[in-house]
Formats: structure tokens, sequence, C-alpha cells
């Protein structure tokens, strides 16, 4: 996408108009992994999750998120629906709200199970 021009966009390429996200629903820790590669927890499922975001509006191309031996994930900074910033652990339902924020969408228009929460520092300006 990034060696592909965008159609009448002088300078642009199909990434600078495409978001990108790589992600899972639900976790799991490595910890619950056995010795043959298998995971032997069934109930190793959890709501944090690790996204990869890049591409149009995003303004850093990263990785947020990630899994510990604990399997709790690592926190960030969330802007929650009161505005107000925290630090904690990304889950689904954030990084829903950071992709339509992402895009120009309001999120209010939506109904996200889980709540909102932005990841900060992604979109751009």
């Amino acid at each position: 996408m990034k060696a592909s021009p965008a159609p009448g966009k002088p300078g642009k390429t199909l990434l600078d108009d495409t978001l990108v996200l790589v992600m899972s629903e639900f976790g799991r820790s490595w910890a619950s992994r056995s010795s043959n590669g298998t995971y032997n927890l069934p109930d190793d499922h959890h709501p944090y999750t690790s996204v990869m975001f890049a591409g149009g509006n995003v303004a850093a191309n990263r990785q947020v998120g990630t899994y510990t031996t604990r399997g709790l994930g690592v926190p960030v900074d969330i802007i929650e629906e009161t505005g107000q910033t925290q630090k904690r652990v990304p889950r689904s339902a954030g990084v829903v709200t950071t992709a339509l924020r992402i895009m120009g969408m309001e999120t209010h228009h939506f109904f996200i199970p889980g709540g909102y929460g932005e990841v900060v520092g992604l979109r751009k300006g």
C-alpha cells in the first residue's frame, strides 16, 4: 500500500488513506502455554488486548499494549468517556473507539460494549 499511489492525490499513497489494525478480541498469557506450545488453561481469556495501528491519520505507527507473564497487559494512557486521562490496560472497546476517532467519526453515534476510551497519542493532530 505504501508503494501504490493514491488515485487523484499526488504525493499520497494508499496507506495514507487506509487505517490498518492488527488485533485480537481477547488475549492469552504466555504463562498458559505448555512445553509443546499449546494452551492448557481453557479459561485464560481476558478482555485486554494488544493492537498495531498504522496508516492514514495515525500519528505514530506502533503497537499498543502487550501481555506480561501474568497475562494482565501493560497500562497505557487512555482518554476516558469523562475526558479525563487515566493509565490502564487497553481493552477491545478502547481499540474500537480509537479507530473510530482516527477515521474522524464521533463515538457517541455508536454503542460500544465495554465503554469508550481512546488511546492517547495515536490520532494525528
